[in-house]
């Protein structure tokens, strides 16, 4: 049988107007937490978001969302990317290669993860950490950082 989700019956079952805006940048290593982003962003997971919604383009993100071994030639596109973006931001890192470099030792190509080079406002470690966990660990931290949203992450 076919679950369909509850349909909004009153205003405050509504989606809120300011939805959070994240950018996802994949700086090397297997695509393991790429994979699990990507299905973050399909159709499956779309009613569980909670007003979080992936865009194309840094300029209209209130989140970097990084994943993978930080390369060498990623670091201008991450450091050009931050700057696209408006302020207020907030940088995540999920997955243990963005974090501390997993697997991928620091090398000619790699410089390993983003923990002690930039502050992370939130590192999710796991290989590769789950939908599901992605999910609860950004509405945990926008909730704790006090975003002008009272139900995000209210169906995770």
């Amino acid at each position: 049988m076919v679950e369909v989700p509850d349909v909004p019956t009153t205003e405050t079952d509504l989606p809120p107007a300011r939805m959070i805006s994240v950018f996802f940048l994949e700086m090397g290593g297997c695509a393991g937490c790429a994979m699990e982003v990507a299905a973050l962003n399909g159709a499956a997971w779309a009613d569980r978001r909670g007003g979080i919604c992936f865009v194309h383009t840094p300029r209209h993100a209130d989140i970097l969302l990084v994943a993978g071994a930080v390369t060498r030639p990623m670091v201008p596109v991450l450091e050009q990317a931050w700057q696209a973006m408006p302020g207020p931001r907030a940088l995540m890192a999920i997955g243990d290669c963005a974090i501390n470099g997993g697997v991928f030792g620091e090398n000619y190509a790699v410089l390993g993860g983003l923990r002690g080079r930039v502050r992370l406002d939130l590192s999710l470690p796991g290989c590769p950490p789950s939908p599901t966990a992605i999910l609860s660990a950004m509405a945990r931290w926008l909730r704790e950082a006090g975003f002008p949203r009272s139900s995000v992450g209210s169906q995770v």
